[in-house]
């Protein structure tokens, strides 16, 4: 749990501040980084510079963070995922101080459209495990991908925007609900696509691998 949920959040600020890896330190990778910013967002060279700036200042802030938390034996993920996320709000308001409005809008936009493709790509991992268990043909994985990697950004978009927060109960109450929302609507999606045998062979095998996990 810890592994994924420090694999998440990086991931998550990652995509909030470019567009590969912030981790990487090979000189070409970072000059790369800063060349696809540049086109996509025709930066000056001020903006150039400012921004390289910022980018290192935040690769080195996060990478400290990690390393505090993986440091301790117990690390309180909640408070990890909530300091990350702190970064990546700093890091985006500082950006917004940098970019004009028409490139920070092109930039979340691409930030969006970079989530969708990876979220979309774990959906496609998960759904090829699942195929034989629920008799998926090619063409349902491909139809249900999209579905079920809109439903996992959203929920992990959700936690992560909630993690390490005192929540109070009208606001547990609402995280609860946009839970039941975000499988919902993904459930009525896949209604469409799969038979009712198919539905019922899914729904087993859910609470098969759900049995699994508490047995470990």
């Amino acid at each position: 749990m810890k592994n994924t949920l420090v694999k998440i959040s990086l991931v998550l600020f990652m995509i909030g501040t470019t567009f590969t890896s912030i981790q990487a330190q090979d000189q070409d990778v970072s000059e790369e980084m800063m060349a696809n910013m540049t086109e996509m967002l025709d930066l000056s060279e001020v903006q150039q510079g400012q921004i390289s700036e910022m980018l290192i200042k935040y690769r080195g802030r996060i990478d400290w963070i990690l390393a505090k938390y993986e440091g301790e034996e117990e690390p309180d993920v909640g408070a990890m995922i909530g300091e990350i996320r702190a970064e990546r709000d700093a890091y985006r308001k500082e950006l917004g101080g940098v970019l004009s409005p028409d490139q920070y809008d092109i930039y979340m936009a691409k930030v969006n459209e970079v989530l969708t493709d990876m979220f979309q790509d774990l959906a496609e991992i998960r759904l090829w495990e699942i195929q034989p268990a629920v008799a998926l043909t090619d063409k349902q994985v491909a139809d249900l991908k999209p579905i079920i990697g809109k439903s996992l950004m959203q929920t992990v978009q959700l936690l992560f925007e909630n993690a390490g927060q005192k929540l109070s109960l009208p606001k547990k109450i609402k995280i609860k609900n946009a839970m039941k929302s975000i499988e919902k609507d993904k459930k009525d999606a896949m209604a469409n696509i799969l038979t009712p045998a198919q539905i019922g062979a899914y729904d087993q095998y859910k609470e098969e691998q759900k049995a699994a996990r508490k047995s470990k």
